[in-house]
């Protein structure tokens, strides 16, 4: 997700991007972002000493709520969870090109040639550009990439459009921006997780009624583990030969490869990498013959959880105005574009910024009160486990103590 600042950093984004195109055409032109009346309309914005470079403008003329994005749960909330929804905006600018009255009668059309051919080229704001254009957002941490593309406006908006600005008509090319997650800056709340359900614990069961002539990977248990732990895979057809398991992870890459035991007739046990890191990790079955063929499962879904490390509780003191500072270590490690949170009893607390692979992260709660909070590490959605399997409560060292 990102922050209020996201609608700016895609306006510098834009900038140095079109920066490079336009030099290509005109070695003197400039990139500008101005409103159309601070343009002179004669000779374009001036340059250095008296002489007027060519430019041209990037102007937001206007912002809109998309309409599929406005509709879906917000990110990283698990059911049973309030969370404040992000605002995803469209952003929607009006490229416009200048050019001094003594020189070539072509070079607006060149200038918007140059950027939409790049546009065109690299149509998404990738997060190296994001980052190095507009540091003083998070906007490159958001997990939807922020794609440019042709608006479609008719002629008689465009004309309204330029009546409104209060000038006539100059060439110009719309063009929108989508989308740009804000973050709410409103706390949700996640309650605390529920320990039993079911007379035992247990919930349904199904198995197929006839034998698959494709392995075919059917339960994860548990569906959540800790690195270290194992995991057992059920399914059928999964002795058709030698069994592994090829996790991948959308942001950690792989495959990670780990050798897979038979676990009776119908499953095999997996023990999981200790460096293996949290997050949502995609489980595939492969099965490979004598001869050196292979088969695989369709994938299923595993949640590596991490841990809360060192010495529990912890104690803190509150600071001025109540706020709170938390040290935290963590096992696994977590990786800069992960999505970091400390539950404080109900409450989400986001990390502090990290730009580096980490075990040592800083959480900041604005007011604090007095008191025992249970504690959970939330990363990419997966909690650390606040109670043992099949414990009856909830570890009560697996807190803050907040004095």
């Amino acid at each position: 997700m990102s922050d209020a600042l996201a609608v700016a950093a895609v306006t510098e984004t834009l900038r140095a991007v079109l920066q490079v195109a336009v030099h290509r055409a005109a070695p003197d032109a400039v990139v500008t972002v101005r409103h159309p009346e601070d343009m002179d309309m004669r000779t374009g914005p001036a340059g250095e000493g008296s002489r007027h470079a060519p430019a041209l403008n990037v102007f937001l003329y206007r912002t809109t709520v998309d309409a599929a994005w406005r509709n879906t749960d917000p990110l990283g909330a698990h059911p049973g969870e309030t969370r404040h929804p992000a605002l995803p905006l469209v952003l929607h600018y009006l490229f416009t090109a200048y050019a001094p009255p003594d020189t070539d009668s072509t070079l607006p059309e060149r200038l918007l040639g140059a950027a939409m051919s790049a546009l065109h080229d690299r149509p998404v704001l990738g997060a190296d550009a994001l980052k190095a254009a507009a540091d003083f957002s998070d906007l490159h941490l958001q997990p939807e990439s922020v794609k440019v593309t042709p608006a479609e406006l008719p002629a008689d908006e465009m004309w309204r459009l330029w009546t409104a600005l209060g000038h006539g008509y100059r060439l110009s090319v719309p063009y929108e921006a989508r989308v740009v997650l804000l973050d709410s800056s409103v706390p949700g709340r996640a309650p605390l997780p529920v320990l039993r359900r079911g007379a035992a614990g247990s919930g349904p069961e199904a198995a197929p009624t006839a034998a698959e002539p494709w392995p075919v990977l059917q339960t994860v248990l548990p569906a959540i583990a800790s690195p270290g732990a194992d995991v057992v895979i059920g399914g059928s057809g999964l002795r058709a030969g030698a069994a592994s398991v090829r996790l991948t992870h959308p942001l950690l890459g792989g495959p990670v490869v780990l050798p897979a035991r038979a676990d009776g007739a119908a499953a095999v046990r997996v023990t999981l990498d200790q460096k293996l890191g949290a997050g949502h990790w995609s489980v595939v079955v492969v099965l490979t013959a004598p001869d050196g063929s292979e088969r695989t499962t369709a994938p299923g879904s595993l949640q590596v959880a991490p841990r809360i490390a060192g010495a529990l509780p912890l104690t803190v003191e509150r600071g001025g105005k109540g706020a709170v500072v938390l040290s935290v270590d963590c096992a696994p490690a977590v990786h800069p574009g992960q999505r970091v949170e400390l539950l404080v009893a109900d409450l989400p607390v986001p990390a502090e910024p990290f730009a580096r692979t980490t075990r040592k992260l800083r959480f900041r709660l604005t007011a604090g009160l007095p008191g025992r909070y249970p504690l959970r590490l939330r990363v990419d959605g997966v909690d650390s486990p606040l109670a043992e399997a099949g414990a009856d409560g909830f570890d009560a060292d697996t807190a803050v103590v907040i004095t």
